[in-house]
């Protein structure tokens, strides 16, 4: 599913940002009608649910491109002859309008087809192929078991081209940035008024795998047609036990109330035993605190996927606590996330 969308257009390169994807911009112009357009990026202005003011970063499942938020960019021109066209260049928002490049970037005053491949929200340190620029990208990723940076990853392209002296730019090139790990979301609730005395302290997830390297392949990065852009994770961290970051201790109400912004995990595909091992309820009722403790039924349960948003609606009542568990694509969503 796509979580955002660019548009690469004669004006500024423009940004939304969707759950799973999102899309490259236009070009500002300059004086003339054939000068140099620079290669920026603007967003839409819907909302996201994440701020810039949150402690943590949390998954970014709006439809806008956080404006506190870098992007990191680098290009290949495919025609007229192929070569590198920029290494990797940070984005910044300017403040009102657009994201634009710390060193500029502008579009060929000819005919050319250009390749992009970008990445964004990293903890650790990230590198684009030195070699071929928009090929590949190699991020190690930090335990961000607390920095809960939502990587995301995405290809495009724009082509210029010339009818006698007159250049005609990009309108409109989509980039889908995509996610780059799992999202794990806990919604908790009452089953009627008596719950409330019941106050829900935290909720931490057991055994779940956080840092590792992600390698990012644009294949036929050299090409006009079959372009198409992977990830895949290795060197994985160790696993851990950790409480969804940002939460307060809060009573339960009759309603569906999300914990905090949940928690991001790092797919372990080699891992036939489950990429988390449980999750551990911390309450209190009564004056007493107590654990309650949810296993997965199974192995293929507890293996999350990539760009897959995992619910857990939690309902209590006096006598027991009942869990429903669902996945979903992490598809766009402009105010709260659908309760199932």
């Amino acid at each position: 599913m796509k979580k955002s969308l660019f548009f690469v257009a004669a004006a500024a390169l423009v940004l939304v940002s969707c759950n799973n994807d999102v899309k490259l911009a236009e070009n500002t112009a300059l004086e003339g009608s054939n000068a140099q357009k620079e290669i920026a990026f603007s967003t839409y202005a819907r909302r996201t649910r994440r701020v810039a003011a949150d402690t943590y970063q949390y998954a970014i499942d709006g439809t806008t491109f956080p404006t506190d938020l870098n992007m990191y960019v680098a290009a290949y021109q495919v025609e007229p002859s192929t070569a590198n066209y920029f290494a990797g260049t940070q984005y910044t928002y300017n403040g009102t309008a657009y994201w634009g490049g710390v060193t500029k970037r502008y579009w060929p005053l000819s005919a050319c087809y250009i390749n992009f491949l970008a990445y964004a929200n990293v903890t650790g340190t990230a590198a684009f192929n030195a070699t071929n620029y928009a090929s590949a990208a190699v991020i190690t990723q930090t335990d961000n078991s607390s920095a809960q940076t939502d990587l995301m990853y995405a290809i495009g392209n724009g082509e210029v081209t010339q009818s006698g002296n007159t250049l005609t730019f990009p309108t409109a090139v989509d980039m889908e940035f995509k996610h780059a790990q799992a999202w794990m979301d806990f919604y908790v609730k009452g089953a009627s008024a008596a719950e409330a005395a019941i106050t829900i302290n935290s909720i931490t997830l057991n055994g779940a795998k956080y840092a590792g390297t992600y390698t990012i392949t644009h294949t036929n990065y050299n090409a006009k047609t079959s372009q198409s852009v992977a990830g895949a994770w290795s060197s994985l961290g160790d696993a851990a036990n950790v409480a969804v970051p940002g939460w307060s201790a809060a009573a339960l109400t009759t309603s569906l109330v999300q914990v905090s912004h949940g928690l991001l995990v790092v797919p372990d595909d080699n891992d036939a035993a489950g990429d988390w091992t449980s999750f551990v309820i911390n309450y209190t009722m009564d004056g007493k605190t107590y654990d309650y403790t949810y296993t997965p039924a199974d192995a293929a349960a507890a293996n999350v996927q990539q760009a897959k948003h995992y619910l857990f609606n939690i309902t209590f009542t006096l006598h027991e606590i009942v869990v429903d568990a669902s996945v979903a694509d992490w598809t766009d969503v402009s105010t709260a996330v659908a309760i199932p």
